[in-house]
């Protein structure tokens, strides 16, 4: 645990300085592609336990490959997928795979000779140009790679330049919504929500959500030009108002909100709600906030169940029941709790002491709640008060929220003196200078 003091620490001094702002800007961020797996890690690729942690013949199944296809494996590092579409269209198929770093070709050019495999055309990509031949391409593939695309307006432009006129994009992404993918890097993570807003104006379709493989989501995109069909889309309130759905929202726990979902016409939809949307009880007991991006895909009539992983936004409130009812709030109504949310929900913070930081975080700026307020539920964790109290302080600085204007603050010198970590002392102590 010493150690992810020392990594907090690391991440608060080099990254983005507090806005110290009191109104903050009505949109978040935008989102920074991670940074590019070195052929260095080429064996990870080929880790026995992907069959079972990642599904990798199911997930290609849904394609369709047959004899005859021309295929792009995008991102194809070691060609732990590349083989096995090799066999899927051979002998007359062919797989481009397109990689950016030579060493991972020339890994994967010996992988499909020892197998003996036919078709396959290495190409060295560059990072605003997959060189793939225009309108050839029946289907591009990308798996956990999107994420990693430093010029993705402009790949996502060459991309569908690439495709034939049935053409279609797979696209499988590591999930943010119910934590099924937190074992990975939370920069290597998309949710559907993330997705949609860039692939959308990038001149793409949704076709088809799969949401069978165990920690990933599967997009089909296809052309917009080009698609017969595509999913509607909708955000929560957005759906709400428009009378697309009818939603009743309860309470569902301490770290849950349950909804019931119904759609109001017979046809597949999409309906997705950002970080930080706001549930508030209007009652006796705590109102609620997202933790998370989340998603739910409507393909039948009646009721369906949605669980949204969620924080308590009032200490002093009693836990949710069941009987409890919730009226649906914009994110941008409540924007310090949504920066809170936003910023956690980007970052890679030991589980254990993740719930406690981003529900301290929380009640900082949703009761201004100061050290005694505080105190109990940051000892629930075997790291010591002050630095729990301390990281809960820097985060919420993090997320562009004038912390000096806090309780938490104003209360400092009960934990800042006994911090263990140097790094994240002098963190805190520049906030006064500034």
């Amino acid at each position: 645990m010493k150690q992810f003091l020392l990594f907090a620490a690391i991440f608060l001094t080099a990254g983005l300085n507090s806005l110290l702002a009191q109104d903050l800007p009505l949109e978040l961020p935008g989102r920074v592609p991670a940074p590019v797996m070195s052929y260095r890690g080429a064996d990870w690729l080929e880790r026995p336990e992907r069959l079972e942690e990642e599904l990798p013949d199911q997930m290609l199944r849904v394609l369709g490959l047959e004899d005859g296809d021309v295929v792009a494996d995008m991102g194809a590092g070691s060609g732990f997928h590349t083989r096995r579409i090799a066999r899927l269209v051979a002998p007359t198929g062919t797989v481009y795979a397109v990689d950016i770093q030579p060493e991972m070709l020339e890994i994967l050019e010996r992988n499909v000779a020892d197998e003996g495999l036919t078709g396959v055309v290495p190409l060295l990509g560059e990072a605003d140009d997959p060189g793939l031949p225009a309108g050839q391409v029946d289907w591009i593939l990308l798996v956990d790679v999107y994420h990693e695309l430093s010029n993705y307006e402009i790949m996502l432009t060459k991309m569908r330049e690439a495709l034939s006129t049935e053409g279609r994009i797979a696209l499988v992404e590591y999930r943010v919504e119910d934590g099924s993918g937190d074992h990975i890097l939370a920069a290597h993570r998309m949710s559907v929500r993330q997705v949609l807003r860039e692939w959308g104006p990038a001149g793409f379709d949704l076709v088809e959500l799969h949401e069978f493989l165990p920690s990933q989501h599967l997009f089909v995109f296809a052309a917009s030009d080009r698609s017969e069909r595509q999913i509607a889309e909708y955000d929560l309130l957005e759906a709400i108002q428009g009378g697309h759905v009818r939603v009743t929202t309860t309470g569902l726990g301490s770290s849950t909100v349950s909804l019931s979902i119904e759609r109001t016409r017979a046809e597949p939809m999409l309906i997705t709600l950002p970080v930080g949307t706001y549930f508030e009880t209007g009652g006796g007991s705590s109102d609620m906030i997202a933790r998370r991006d989340g998603s739910t895909f409507l393909t039948e009539d009646g009721p369906q169940d949605w669980v949204v992983l969620a924080r308590r936004a009032h200490q002093t409130r009693a836990i949710p029941e069941p009987d409890d009812s919730f009226e649906i709030i914009s994110a941008e109504e409540h924007r310090a709790e949504r920066n809170v949310m936003w910023l956690f929900q980007g970052l890679d913070i030991h589980p254990v002491i993740l719930p406690i930081l981003e529900q301290l975080g929380v009640w900082i700026v949703s009761e201004d709640a100061g050290y005694e307020d505080l105190m109990e539920h940051a000892s629930t964790v075997p790291v010591p008060v002050a630095d729990v109290m301390g990281l809960a302080v820097a985060y919420v600085a993090q997320a562009g929220i004038d912390v000096t204007r806090t309780r938490a603050w104003a209360d400092r010198d009960r934990y800042l003196s006994a911090l263990a970590d140097d790094g994240l002392r002098t963190f805190l102590e520049g906030l006064s200078e500034n």
